[in-house]
């Protein structure tokens, strides 16, 4: 049996700008917990995931999907960011505002919620954490997971 080990996988003629090489690693987090807030400031749900990135110049591809749910009529909505720590200092990296609107006079559920993003501001080979939070715009409650799971995937691409 054979092994390829690599830290770094670019094609022969190099990269064309604004693209990247291939999937160094992979790493994959999932929750079913229900998670609940009335906070307009982000809270953190208990889905968090780490990697430490082999190369400085990596980007790391983020993938999330989750399900989310206004707990309660009234035109809440759910917003959501993603945050990086890196040696103790949070930054956040994206933040959607509108990730579910309900200008109704009842709940609603959504699945498949989520967003793909491109890190490549990391600039680092130490152990890096990303989090997911959430919030809403005016004090109705908001979930996620009321009715599913939620999926964290991130990968380290060679840069």
């Amino acid at each position: 049996m054979s092994e390829l080990r690599t830290n770094r996988i670019v094609p022969r003629d190099g990269l064309p700008s604004g693209s990247h090489g291939g999937i160094i690693q992979v790493r994959y987090a999932s929750s079913t917990s229900q998670f609940s807030t009335t906070d307009t400031s982000f809270s953190v749900v208990p889905l968090t995931l780490t990697i430490t990135p082999t190369r400085a110049d990596s980007a790391i591809l983020l993938m999330l999907s989750f399900n989310g749910n206004n707990a309660s009529s009234g035109g809440g909505r759910l917003k959501f960011n993603i945050t990086r720590t890196v040696g103790g200092n949070e930054s956040s990296i994206v933040t959607v505002n509108e990730a579910l609107v309900d200008y109704g006079a009842s709940n609603i559920h959504v699945q498949g919620l989520g967003s793909n993003y491109i890190d490549t501001g990391h600039n680092t080979t130490s152990e890096v954490t990303y989090k997911f939070k959430i919030a809403t715009h005016n004090g109705t409650m908001v979930q996620v997971n009321n009715n599913g799971r939620s999926d964290f995937i991130a990968m380290e691409v060679s840069g």
